[in-house]
């Protein structure tokens, strides 16, 4: 239906230009090419939402599954549940994103911290500090570490080790226990992190309210 009213459109234009109806005005012409013009308009399709992508499931390299999201009024943790339908079995997870971001060296540009809490039966407790992209200094047959400010508290250090599929975006803490105490204990957390020729950088995190039993 639009194009027949853009073709009604452009005939009015002509004949505003140089009547081609005998006994017809420019006037009734420039009318016409009006109406045409606002029928065009009202009748033309409009432009479609695209359909939100739906999210695939975290990779089991460390970070938390997707399943069963949710979270606490007041808190800014998210929890989430992955079922493994083979073995009948269930892991939970924490996590917390940093309130600030850090401007890494190209390729990775802005990057956001985040802080994990993962159980599951194949290797029992995980805590972990991971970011989006970038090489965190942290392996097993060396003795990096991260340090951790909780609230108005000492800094502590933590022996690290990397991902087991070799990813440099994740760095699990050794001291697991330590610090899910700590954190369920602290409202504010301070996260720094060697990254490779970027130096150590920090990312601070709202912990308060983690319900982790």
């Amino acid at each position: 239906m639009p194009v027949i009213f853009v073709l009604l459109f452009v005939a009015a234009l002509i004949g505003v230009l140089k009547p081609y109806i005998k006994g017809a005005k420019r006037s009734y012409f420039a009318i016409a090419a009006v109406v045409a013009f606002i029928l065009v308009g009202v009748t033309a399709p409009k432009a479609g939402i695209a359909p939100t992508q739906p999210a695939t499931d975290a990779e089991a390299k460390g970070s938390p599954g997707t399943d069963n999201v949710s979270s606490e009024g007041g808190s800014k943790w998210e929890y989430s549940e992955s079922k493994d339908e083979m073995r009948g079995t269930t892991t939970k997870t924490a996590s917390v994103t940093s309130d600030n971001s850090v401007d890494l060296d190209f390729p990775y540009g802005e990057v956001h911290g985040q802080l994990w809490i993962r159980r599951r039966p194949e290797d029992g407790l995980n805590v972990a500090f991971e970011v989006e992209k970038g090489q965190v200094l942290c392996h097993s047959y060396s003795d990096d570490y991260i340090s951790m400010k909780f609230d108005d508290g000492p800094i502590q250090r933590f022996r690290c080790t990397g991902s087991s599929d070799g990813s440099t975006e994740t760095a699990f803490v050794v001291d697991e226990s330590r610090a899910l105490a700590a954190l369920k204990r602290a409202k504010r957390t301070i996260v720094e992190a060697e990254f490779f020729q970027q130096g150590r950088q920090q990312f601070v995190f709202d912990t308060a309210g983690l319900n982790w039993k």
